[in-house]
């Protein structure tokens, strides 16, 4: 873990965006032929999941922060959330266990969903399975986003200088985050109005509220990458980065 490589993040993040442009493609292909409902199916599938990958590379961000130093000690340091205490290194390993579960229960809503057309009893089990998936990658998220900030302001409370670098990648997260949560919860109030209400019927809104927050985040992350701003572990600069971050 110690050997743990910024290019590990990169993976995730080119997933979703490629998810990305993939789904909003077969979106346009979708509008020229209004009629078919697979073409529909597999674009909304395909731009309902796509930000789980994302989410993904800022929970392997998180690890990366923490094992910026290469302190094997202070991974093994408990933090206290919802008052339990969790180990530091066990932090990304969670939030990716629910990021993953959060993807597979949107894309099975979906495909529920899909199987009857969106219509009668398969709409309203899929969507209701795909609100499940939804709720929890916000709940997932916001903890994530809480966990993270007080992290920073619990460091910054003990006199720690924050190293640049390791506060770029935070505000990188602060900024991408942000936007991630408001596609999130545009996406639960969509779903819970219905497919007949107004944000599901216009295009407008999800252009708005999903694809404009998306292209932020992922934008923001490709600019704030770890690559960039954190060095190899075992390096004189990676040693004054953990000195002074004690993330």
């Amino acid at each position: 873990m110690a050997n743990f490589s910024a290019a590990a993040i990169s993976p995730p993040l080119v997933i979703g965006a490629f998810l990305e442009v993939f789904g909003y493609g077969i979106r346009c292909a979708s509008l020229k032929q209004p009629d078919s409902i697979p073409l529909y199916a597999v674009s909304a599938t395909l731009i309902v999941i796509a930000p789980v990958f994302v989410c993904a590379s800022l929970y392997l961000l998180m690890d990366r922060l923490i094992w910026t130093g290469n302190d094997e000690k202070s991974s093994e340091r408990s933090t206290k959330f919802l008052f339990i205490n969790i180990r530091r290194r066990w932090l990304p390993r969670i939030f990716v266990t629910l990021d993953i579960i959060s993807c597979l229960t949107q894309a099975s809503g979906s495909g529920i969903a899909a199987s009857g057309d969106w219509e009668g009893s398969a709409k309203d089990t899929g969507n209701g399975v795909l609100i499940g998936g939804l709720v929890l990658q916000v709940v997932t998220f916001t903890a994530f986003l809480i966990i993270v900030g007080s992290f920073h302001l619990k460091s910054k409370n003990d006199g720690n200088t924050i190293d640049q670098g390791v506060g770029n990648l935070l505000k990188g997260i602060y900024i991408s985050g942000i936007f991630i949560l408001v596609r999130c919860i545009y996406r639960v109030i969509e779903f819970a109005l219905g497919v007949d209400a107004y944000l599901f019927i216009h295009e407008w809104p999800l252009y708005v509220l999903e694809a404009v927050p998306m292209i932020i985040a992922i934008s923001v992350l490709g600019w704030y990458h770890p690559g960039r701003f954190l060095y190899r572990p075992g390096t004189p600069h990676a040693q004054r980065s953990s000195q002074s971050a004690n993330f």
